[in-house]
């Protein structure tokens, strides 16, 4: 399992733009399509799941027609993720105390209140951003197969948090486009349900900036 230093690593690097501009960006974040690929592969052998799989590309055609595919629509996605972080962390603990004196004058001091989700959100939306296009990627068959499939082993995961994005509009069907951003702040959620001490030593190194 990861220690607590290695999840808020991912979190951190989940929020931050790099340097290596937007080339490299692309590069890194762009939806891999070989993996998608293969879920289209899977999503034509797999006739188990054939009708909820046709249901499932009809809400596709019905967000696509209804949907801005933009950096706002995609910011809800991965608030929700954040918002249940964000739900679990004790401000007022004396690690998270030390780390609001490490980084006073740049992220800690706006973490109050309904703030604190919001800043890390927004930086979260605008690191995919830098490294992802959206565009028309659910017109793909390939893009359309990994939405399905990622959006149902959410729903196994964690159903929870898959039905609050279905209920804003069937958004749990683009999870895949920020999985990889929100992984790191599901991992630290899924610790604090077995152990809180564990995840109290991951938000303290989380916005301690390690």
């Amino acid at each position: 399992m990861d220690s607590a230093k290695e999840i808020a690593r991912d979190m951190l690097e989940a929020i931050n733009v790099d340097g290596t501009g937007l080339l490299g960006a692309v590069a890194k974040g762009f939806i891999s399509f070989p993996v998608s690929l293969g879920y289209l592969g899977y999503d034509f052998i797999d006739t188990e799941h054939r009708r909820e799989n046709q249901d499932d590309k009809f809400r596709i055609a019905q967000l696509i027609k209804r949907t801005p595919f933009d950096k706002k629509v995609v910011g809800q996605v991965i608030d929700v993720f954040v918002d249940d972080f964000i739900s679990r962390v004790d401000i007022s603990s004396p690690g998270l105390q030390i780390a609001a004196g490490a980084v006073g004058k740049t992220l800690f001091s706006q973490l109050t209140g309904v703030k604190l989700g919001y800043v890390i959100s927004e930086r979260a939306t605008t690191a995919l951003f830098a490294g992802t296009m959206i565009g028309s990627l659910l017109s793909v068959g390939a893009e359309a197969s990994r939405a399905i499939y990622t959006s149902r082993y959410l729903r196994e995961r964690n159903p929870a948090i898959y039905y609050q994005l279905r209920k804003k509009g069937d958004l749990d069907l683009l999870y895949f486009l920020v999985e990889d951003t929100v992984k790191p702040f599901e991992k630290a959620c899924s610790v604090y349900e077995h152990d809180p001490q564990k995840f109290n030593m991951i938000c303290k190194y989380f916005f301690g900036g390690l």
